[in-house]
């Protein structure tokens, strides 16, 4: 039977701190023994977990806080008052009567 040959490509991007890192992988299967494909392929057979570095993800959080600050106002109001002095005549007028008595002789005299 004809085996025709397998290839994988394996493209993956690991991310961290600022940093980006490309990996491609290039996989011939056909450079395997038959044996190891059919035992790493189809048999299911399961490897140890590999621990990749860990990744640190940054949250910036922005929290307001209220908080309330009395300021007190006093208002405090001064009445000025202004006396302004004005002045205007007030005319009056007043009245004097004179009595002159004019003697022409007396009634002794027309007897």
């Amino acid at each position: 039977m004809f085996k025709r040959p397998m290839e994988f490509d394996m493209n993956s991007t690991i991310t961290g701190n600022n940093n980006t890192v490309d990996q491609e992988m290039n996989v011939d299967i056909n450079m395997m023994s038959n044996n190891q494909m059919d035992s790493q392929v189809s048999g299911g057979s399961c490897c140890n977990p590999i621990s990749e570095a860990p990744q640190v993800k940054c949250v910036h959080r922005t929290i307001v806080h209220e908080v309330p600050h009395v300021c007190p106002i006093k208002t405090r109001i001064i009445n000025h008052h202004v006396y302004k002095h004005t002045y205007r005549p007030e005319y009056s007028c007043s009245e004097e009567n004179t009595v002159t008595n004019v003697q022409c002789g007396s009634c002794c005299n027309f007897r």
